[in-house]
């Protein structure tokens, strides 16, 4: 059972049964099936950070950006070689950083992110995505801060993935409902794993990627439920609201068109009267 092609037969033969269901191992960069394009081209960059800790200044010690082009379907078009780098953080890992992770204090001694090159890349494309952008963009931007104000779209939260008939947001979860799945919790690996759930095709049809691209592109606002008594946490998390560690304040980012009924839904439901707004660009 060596032969790849005897494998792939196995696969198929059990995954034709209803009784059981067959995961993939990613493919490599460079037997990604991407496709001819139709229409404007557009480039993005996917990214993905490790860090040291879930706090704002806790320092990045892995970055990964990979480049991808996309056409006007939604379809990816081109996939670049993954740049990724170590970044010795000045302190000791935790330990549990380093078990979730496998980077080890040796990994990342005396390296450091080659921030010239790393900004080029970003900067040279259309939107930096990330799965969970929230996380990611405001530590990139703070190692990066050449690139602050460009436009960021999140895969984890702006595509509707419970109304495409799938469980979670996290992404070896939604890996796996693909038929798919990797070994995370490496910055390049995750960004390879991002890019394959963006290629892939949603029930209608569509790629995951069109779906973020058309709602990344919608006007929106950030909505934060300030001063929200602590009774109301399970409310805000079951309307989609995410704690902001370093604010200590539950936020959410949503249309412009929804703004006023979410803030009659806060006053009514959470006792929050006076909710910040700000513009999301």
């Amino acid at each position: 059972m060596d032969d790849p092609s005897s494998h792939e037969r196995a696969a198929a033969l059990l995954d034709a049964h209803a009784d059981y269901r067959v995961l993939r191992a990613l493919s490599s960069p460079a037997d990604y099936p991407v496709v001819k394009a139709q229409g404007l081209v557009r480039t993005a960059v996917v990214i993905d950070v490790e860090t040291i800790g879930l706090d704002l200044d806790h320092p990045i010690i892995d970055l990964a950006i990979q480049r991808i082009a996309f056409d006007t379907r939604g379809m990816i078009v081109r996939v670049g070689q993954v740049r990724q780098w170590f970044e010795d953080p000045g302190k000791p890992i935790p330990a549990e950083i380093t078990r979730l992770t496998g980077i080890t204090n040796s990994d990342v001694s005396g390296k450091r992110i080659d921030a010239d090159e790393a900004i080029s890349l970003i900067a040279s494309t259309t939107v930096a995505i990330a799965h969970n952008a929230a996380f990611d963009a405001p530590r990139v931007e703070r190692r990066l801060p050449a690139i602050a104000g460009h436009a960021w779209a999140c895969s984890c939260n702006e595509v509707g993935w419970p109304e495409l008939g799938f469980d979670g947001r996290k992404l070896g979860h939604l890996l796996m409902q693909q038929g798919m799945f990797h070994q995370g919790h490496r910055a390049a690996v995750d960004v390879w794993a991002t890019i394959n759930l963006l290629g892939s095709a949603m029930p209608d049809g569509e790629t995951a990627l069109a779906k973020l691209i058309r709602q990344a592109e919608q006007p929106s606002v950030k909505i934060e439920a300030v001063n929200a008594p602590y009774e109301a946490k399970d409310a805000l998390k079951g309307r989609g609201y995410r704690w902001h560690v370093d604010k200590r304040t539950w936020w959410n980012e949503i249309p412009v068109a929804s703004e006023p009924a979410e803030r009659e839904w806060l006053r009514d439901a959470c006792s929050c009267e006076r909710p910040q707004v700000k513009p999301v660009t």
